[in-house]
């Protein structure tokens, strides 16, 4: 039986970076209380769509039409689609957190989020529109265009004066963005961060791109078109989507009496070098990078509750997590309770990460496990401990989420709500 080291331990620097709020838009839901409810459900949105440089229709997560608020009006006339998801998530968590009554300084508030593409429909628009020979770009082409857009756009509807800036590292970009979130505010530089992952992906080129490297679901059921760890899963299906959280120091947070919602224990990112479309065959870097996070937020593998899985429903990465996670965690029995939740939101990218994170803080805040949607025969090689049909209650206290993306990036996120002493 493993045994705690105390004096080998040294407990996280992250541990007083505090979620306040919470927010999120996409296929699932509009805002995050209709995403929770209808992952709990097994409510899946996908629709069948056609695309022009696509012969036959795809599966597909396209998030609802948005309403334009006063909000940013005149800044979001130009603005990409993922920065109208991003404005959308970003608003909701900003209120969940009580910032719209709070007196923050605008040099001690800051903005960074995460995304694999950016504005991807705006650059291709622009791109295409361009090489019409009597067509000439508008003056402010080249601020819309640029991955800095979204941050820019975000910074200035929430009066936010600090850094302010977008990270990307494909999926795992919103982990990368709240590592960096996490930095500022452990080194006393920010008080608040405005912490998103956001992309908006469903554009022709690139979804012909995806198509053509193979990954993507071959059924033409979009419903049940993503299928994590099924037996007969076919691929992935993306999604459009956006994830912010509102991450606050201890002490800004106790000072304005702030909701608490998790506490940051520990975030570990890392990439390996041998393959550039997924995670190594062996399943190592996932391991390693399991073992870094718990030793960062000085925990033992039976100190998870509940584990938060990237499953994107493509048949190699399913089945290499899983394996990682069996050898990492011992026997089912000695496993936590493992949930995957694509189902509900499709791929969305850079945005995975905090998609993973705001769902497990639900899971948390209602000690409820979301079933494994669309899975109809688990594969026996991906047996892992999965709520399969019926949600029950659990005392979930410490969870970990999981994300792998291109170029070998992983990223592994440890969140509690024990109360931290002062």
């Amino acid at each position: 039986m493993q045994e705690r080291q105390h004096e080998e331990t040294n407990p996280s620097l992250l541990r007083k970076s505090l979620i306040t709020g919470m927010g999120a838009c996409s296929a699932g839901g509009i805002n995050l209380r209709t995403l929770w409810k209808n992952t709990l459900q097994g409510t899946v949105t996908a629709s069948l769509e056609a695309f022009p440089l696509l012969k036959d229709p795809l599966p597909v997560y396209r998030a609802p039409r948005l309403h334009d608020t006063s909000k940013s009006r005149s800044l979001l006339r130009q603005a990409d689609r993922s920065v109208h998801l991003a404005l959308q998530a970003a608003d909701e968590a900003w209120r969940h957190a009580g910032l719209e009554m709070a007196k923050i300084k605008p040099e001690r508030l800051g903005v960074i989020i995460g995304s694999a593409r950016g504005p991807v429909t705006f650059q291709e628009q622009s791109f295409a529109l361009s090489l019409q020979a009597e067509k000439k770009s508008r003056p402010s082409t080249s601020l819309y265009t640029a991955f800095s857009s979204i941050s820019g756009i975000i910074a200035k509807a929430f009066q936010a004066e600090g850094p302010s800036f977008v990270v990307s590292s494909s999926c795992t970009s919103a982990a990368t963005a709240l590592h960096a979130a996490s930095g500022m505010i452990q080194s006393g530089l920010l008080d608040v961060v405005i912490v998103g992952g956001v992309d908006a992906p469903l554009t022709p080129t690139l979804l012909e791109q995806y198509y053509q490297t193979g990954i993507l679901s071959s059924c033409k059921r979009p419903r049940d078109a993503l299928a994590p760890f099924d037996l007969n899963r076919s691929g992935t299906v993306l999604g459009e989507g956006a994830a912010f959280v509102i991450l606050e120091s201890d002490a800004s947070a106790r000072a304005r009496k702030a909701p608490i919602l998790g506490r940051l224990d520990a975030i570990s990112l890392a990439s390996h070098g041998r393959h550039r479309a997924g995670v190594d065959h062996e399943g190592l870097s996932l391991q390693k990078i399991l073992r870094h996070c718990l030793k960062e937020a000085a925990l033992l593998p039976g100190d998870v509750d509940l584990l938060h899985l990237h499953g994107t429903g493509t048949r190699l990465n399913d089945f290499l997590e899983s394996q990682a996670v069996a050898l990492f965690f011992g026997s089912f029995k000695e496993q936590p309770y493992a949930c995957a939740t694509k189902a509900i939101t499709g791929h969305t990218l850079g945005a995975a990460p905090l998609f993973q994170l705001v769902l497990t803080l639900c899971a948390m805040r209602d000690g409820m496990i979301p079933p494994l949607t669309n899975t109809k025969d688990l594969d026996p090689a991906c047996a892992l401990r999965f709520v399969r049909t019926k949600t029950q209650r659990h005392s979930l206290s410490k969870a970990l989420c999981l994300t792998a993306g291109f170029w070998g990036n992983v990223a592994s996120m440890i969140v509690s709500t024990t109360p931290l002493t002062p």
